[in-house]
């Protein structure tokens, strides 16, 4: 996990018990945290009850969510998470803290995290039958069969179905290009 040179400052501000006292640091992992896990925080309510200076006080809580979401975006454990912190030095009290609060709130920040973005929904299942078509409006006999094909798919908790028919040639074509696909995805791991 790496984080920028001022991300790192900013942590280091707040484990200092000289810059920030132990009230301002529990308020300080609390707003964090609900900023990333509820959306609803506003940090503008911590410069209120703390003395320090306003933009300090923004930094703080935006690097350490900032550390929270990389944390949880790399699937550190608390062990983890320690190691990294101590790394860049600070009260032993205060990173054991900032790691319970981390370890509490880890699955929400996982769960928010999979909720952003703009990734294409996933391929979940494939359902499909075979319909043969004897007889059009438009001609009296045609005798060609037809699939409906049924795509399951999820993005972040929400199932949505994309349904569609095709004839032999059509499904055939389809299944060549999901073929080329995948080996030009297994070329690029391999390289």
């Amino acid at each position: 996990m790496e984080l920028s040179k001022n991300t790192i400052d900013g942590l280091n501000d707040m484990l200092n018990i000289n810059t920030v006292n132990d009230d301002n640091f529990v308020q300080i992992l609390d707003t964090a945290t609900s900023y990333i896990c509820e959306s609803l925080a506003e940090i503008r309510y911590i410069t209120k009850a703390a003395n320090l200076k306003p933009i300090l006080a923004k930094k703080i809580v935006a690097d350490t969510a900032c550390l929270f979401v990389e944390a949880a975006r790399h699937d550190l454990d608390e062990e983890g998470l320690k190691t990294f912190l101590n790394q860049a030095c600070g009260d032993e009290q205060r990173i054991k803290k900032l790691c319970e609060k981390y370890v509490n709130n880890k699955k929400m920040i996982q769960s928010q995290l999979e909720s952003i973005g703009n990734n294409p929904p996933h391929i979940v299942d494939v359902d499909w039958h075979l319909d043969y078509c004897v007889k059009l409006d438009t001609c009296n006999s045609l005798g060609v069969p037809l699939y409906h094909v049924r795509f399951s798919t999820k993005e972040g908790e929400t199932i949505n179905h994309v349904t569609f028919s095709c004839t032999i040639q059509q499904l055939q074509e389809l299944v060549f290009k999901l073929k080329d696909a995948i080996r030009y995805s297994e070329k690029l791991t391999n390289v």
